[in-house]
């Protein structure tokens, strides 16, 4: 469960990515939204990746988790893929996440992008090692 932001620009980030990556970045910011929703609903009810980093780094901030969600569907219909999944309602106003240039966090992704895959990621010439472990800007 991942949101992967290499840069901290969300167009750039998911332009970025491998075919692989950004089909799966699609379920997985859909589901982080689903699940926020659900305990927003339901503050007791059991949800997958309740206390995961991944969705607790979003805690505050689902406007700009579906931004990021619809930005990851345009890239994938603009690179000619069959697209089934629903863009979310955005307000006028999105408060972004304080993380947002930490690169501390775009750092770790970046590295853990070149360790999946180092010759799709290797010519973006990142000069991270592969084996920087992420960086979760909240309390684990």
């Amino acid at each position: 469960m991942q949101t992967f932001l290499p840069y901290p620009d969300f167009v750039a980030s998911v332009k970025a990515l491998d075919y692989r990556r950004l089909g799966k970045q699609r379920v997985e910011a859909m589901q982080l939204v689903n699940s926020t929703n659900k305990l927003a609903a339901n503050p007791s009810a059991k949800v997958g990746w309740a206390n995961h980093p991944a969705r607790t780094m979003w805690r505050g901030y689902l406007p700009a988790l579906k931004l990021y969600h619809n930005v990851c569907i345009q890239e994938w219909i603009e690179r000619g893929y069959n697209n089934t999944m629903k863009y979310y309602d955005l307000p006028d106003d999105i408060q972004m996440p304080d993380w947002i240039g930490d690169d501390r966090v775009h750092a770790s992704h970046r590295s853990n992008l070149l360790r999946k895959d180092p010759d799709y990621y290797s010519v973006h010439g990142w000069t991270e090692p592969d084996n920087i472990e992420y960086f979760w800007p909240v309390e684990l």
